[in-house]
């Protein structure tokens, strides 16, 4: 009731003045519930960039722990130059946004753009000052939280840039874990690391990988196959939803309700967990009445497209 208060007062096109019925929906409608859910993406990875820069620079920089990637190389690069860490991030992300393009879509790249903005922004203006002074403590919570930020990130369609855009491209066509690709390319840096802060700093650096590597993985994971089973009315325009949207194959057979004898259409397709979001997304916008069953899928067997 409060929302539909606010949409009168506002007077938007589409919205007649009295009904809250017709607000309501205007609301479900593809358009708006599109911008609704683009503005929720929006929040989410600002938000979850500040994190990820309040994770090191509270947490991490302050005991000299790095991690890997862009990020790492950066903090490097500012221990000898003294240029500020964020500012290199941008310039260091700029030719990977072009291979984000190519492989991984403009929308992706225009989020992943924003994502290090914000970070570098975070970086600029949050202090380096250390939460706790014991080490291993801010290794563990420093990793946990830059994890889980930058696994919501990639959820809702972005990256923190880096090593993110490589390993997400990777993970797209050899179906391999993100969180793995990513603690494996993180360890060249921390070698790196090693050399310049000493081999004791170094070993919980490697403690903060791991776990950032875990929480990446627990919050995102990619590579499973899940089973979409759908039964719905408006079977013609779905199917074509779903060939629009990742170039799956859909096959459709025809079903009975046991309660109503009605005939129907049940669409069977496989998809990446990559790629559920959207897909429920789609179904939604295209028939919201239609019933859908999720499963998870252990193994595929024959043709099936990694990306």
């Amino acid at each position: 009731m409060f929302i539909c208060f606010l949409l009168s007062l506002a007077n938007l096109d589409g919205i007649k003045s009295g009904s809250c019925e017709r607000i309501t929906n205007w609301l479900k409608t593809t358009e708006v519930f599109n911008l609704f859910r683009l503005i929720f993406q929006i929040i989410v990875i600002g938000l979850c960039s500040i994190l990820f820069g309040f994770a090191f620079n509270t947490f991490l920089i302050p005991h000299k722990l790095t991690s890997g990637g862009v990020t790492g190389i950066s903090f490097l690069i500012q221990h000898f130059t003294h240029i500020n860490t964020g500012l290199i991030i941008l310039a260091i992300n700029i030719p990977l946004f072009f291979v984000g393009m190519k492989y991984l879509g403009k929308k992706f790249v225009l989020f992943t753009g924003y994502a290090v903005l914000v970070l570098s922004l975070s970086m600029r203006f949050i202090p380096i000052r250390a939460i706790s002074p014991d080490i291993l403590l801010s290794s563990i919570i420093g990793g946990a939280l830059y994890g889980i930020a930058v696994g919501l990130i990639i959820r809702q369609g972005g990256s923190t840039g880096g090593t993110d855009i490589i390993s997400l491209t990777l993970a797209k066509k050899r179906n391999i874990q993100v969180g793995f690709l990513n603690t494996i390319m993180n360890l060249f840096v921390v070698g790196s690391s090693g050399l310049i802060f000493g081999w004791n700093i170094t070993l919980y650096t490697i403690i903060a990988i791991y776990v950032a590597g875990r929480a990446v993985d627990m919050v995102y994971t990619n590579q499973n196959k899940l089973t979409i089973t759908i039964i719905t009315d408006k079977y013609h325009e779905l199917t074509d939803a779903l060939f629009q949207l990742h170039a799956r194959g859909v096959t459709m057979t025809d079903v009975e309700g046991a309660y109503t004898h009605k005939q129907r259409k049940m669409l069977t397709t496989v998809i990446t967990k990559f790629e559920l979001n959207e897909t429920k997304h789609t179904i939604k916008n295209v028939d919201p009445q239609a019933f859908v069953n999720i499963i998870q899928t252990m193994e595929v067997m024959g043709r099936f497209r990694k990306n």
